[in-house]
């Protein structure tokens, strides 16, 4: 897939809108909702070839330039994961993992600093989440995966996106919204009784498979405490509902 676009390089000056393959970005994240994932790749891999290319072209990704020149995505982990697993599969755009790319826009270019100063930068202007899918943290830099394809599921970051999805809080430009959101959940809400009983682990949880009685419980739950006021003051809070 091609934007006609020139490729992103070490070089590419802040602002500039250009294109890079999938492989070459590195997340600042470890975890993904996979429910929004698995949703996203239904819809690309239907696409043809040029409503893809239109998506993608409209959805650009800040990248930072950093670390010696590596390419680092800020944002959009979800789209960039879900890109990839559709080119791993049958899709109706013929994309492969070798031709999977995304339009970028280089949010900061700081590829001279390096390790602790890289990411010190990387800190300061919330560029980065240095916690695990179990909301865990914060972990090391280094522990980031080292690929986009590497994201592990956190179905707490699933339900924040089936709830926002349903209106029970607005979109925010605060840095990490939704995994904020995540973890107000996760220490309200038993997603699936069976973690309890050791018998299947939180990565493993999908709330799109979840029985429809029980992910009806759950979301409903969700959606109360978002628009009551124990959510005040979280990000895109809308009030008491």
């Amino acid at each position: 897939m091609d934007f006609d676009l020139e490729e992103l390089t070490p070089e590419t000056p802040v602002g500039v809108r250009c294109q890079v393959k999938v492989s070459e970005l590195k997340p600042t994240q470890n975890a993904a909702g996979f429910d929004e994932v698995n949703d996203k790749i239904a819809r690309y891999s239907a696409k043809s070839k040029d409503d893809l290319k239109d998506y993608l072209f409209v959805h650009t990704v800040p990248v930072v330039i950093g670390n010696g020149g590596n390419f680092y995505l800020t944002d959009h982990h979800h789209l960039a994961n879900a890109l990839w697993k559709t080119a791993e599969g049958k899709n109706e755009a013929g994309i492969d993992t070798k031709n999977a790319r995304v339009a970028v826009s280089v949010q900061h270019n700081i590829a001279p600093l390096k390790g602790y100063h890289f990411w010190k930068a990387m800190h300061e202007a919330r560029l980065v989440y240095l916690f695990d899918n179990y909301g865990g943290g914060p972990i090391r830099p280094k522990d980031l995966c080292p690929h986009i394809k590497d994201l592990a599921n956190d179905p707490y970051r699933s339900l924040a996106w089936e709830v926002r999805t349903r209106y029970g809080y607005g979109k925010s430009p605060h840095a990490f919204a939704e995994f904020l959101w995540a973890d107000f959940f996760r220490i309200r809400i038993i997603i699936d009784n069976w973690i309890l009983k050791d018998k299947i682990r939180g990565s493993d949880i999908l709330i799109g498979k979840l029985p429809e009685d029980q992910k009806k419980d759950v979301i409903d739950e969700a959606m109360h405490l978002a628009r009551s006021p124990e959510a005040a003051g979280m990000p895109g809070y809308l009030g008491v509902g």
